[in-house]
């Protein structure tokens, strides 16, 4: 379910400014025509139109999936995510209302991802209970909390990297309501869909050592006895830190060289 992550990841999640199926369908497609590998002189609006008249793409469980197949071969899978409350009348088999529209852009080799993707979100969708937390969500926050659940039941097949940008995902989230000053945000512990993570800071200050500021003491004396953790830290990828997995998620320069870096470990 990468291109959902990336969906989530990049703001792509919508509530929907109508309850009507056109309208939604309207609205999702002009996020397709903002996507820079889609082709030129390709009518999104219309290529899903088209083919909502040849088959409904209400999958059931109150989940459409309309799309649009490129003529092109090369590309990413790319997603639109659209919420509606009120839920959509949108014809699917099942007479349910629709409550979710993920809209595609489906390159030619992007196929077999795309109906990976399509069966993991129904499966996902049952296990985790069905469509009504979402039917019911107050706002887009509740949404996107659970549509990381439904991404967590099949993150194992998506491999490291995308646990690590669920994780990076969620401190974000998080972190949103309010702008925590790098004192206040040092030590924080949170529970994950993916087991218990915690966050902590490492303040690089040369010449002298790396500060870390960590809830686990023993940990904390043995992270700052590696080697060349600064240089690790800056160049803000996933690395393997006195037996566990470190993630970067983001970083405070100050005077002097010194820098506050916001990290996570994950689970081991």
């Amino acid at each position: 379910m990468r291109s959902i992550l990336n969906a989530l990841q990049e703001g792509r999640l919508f509530e929907l400014p109508d309850n009507t199926k056109d309208r939604a369908l309207e609205f999702l497609a002009r996020i397709l025509d903002a996507n820079p590998d889609i082709e030129v002189g390709t009518d999104a609006i219309e290529e899903i139109q088209r083919r909502e008249q040849e088959c409904n793409t209400g999958i059931g469980l109150g989940v459409g999936v309309p799309h649009v197949r490129a003529k092109r071969e090369e590309g990413e899978l790319f997603c639109a995510i659209g919420w509606s409350s009120q839920g959509i009348e949108y014809g699917a088999t099942d007479t349910q209302k629709v409550h979710l529209v993920f809209m595609y852009y489906i390159p030619g080799s992007q196929k077999n991802v795309y109906l990976k993707e399509i069966s993991s979100l129904f499966k996902a969708i049952k296990k985790t209970g069905g469509i009504g937390p979402i039917a019911h969500a107050e706002n887009l926050n509740v949404v996107r909390n659970r549509l990381l659940d439904w991404v967590s039941e099949v993150v194992g097949e998506s491999g490291p990297e995308s646990v690590a940008r669920m994780i990076k995902l969620e401190v974000k989230q998080a972190q949103a309501p309010e702008a925590r000053p790098a004192a206040a945000a040092a030590v924080v512990a949170a529970p994950t869909r993916m087991g218990a993570f915690a966050a902590f800071s490492v303040l690089i200050a040369p010449p002298a050592p790396a500060v870390v500021l960590s809830a686990d003491a023993a940990w904390t004396t043995a992270l700052e006895r590696e080697n060349n953790l600064a240089p690790r830290l800056s160049v803000g990828a996933q690395f393997q830190a006195a037996g566990r997995q470190v993630l970067v998620t983001g970083s405070t320069p100050f005077a002097g060289g010194r820098t506050l870096f916001q990290c996570v470990y994950l689970p081991t």
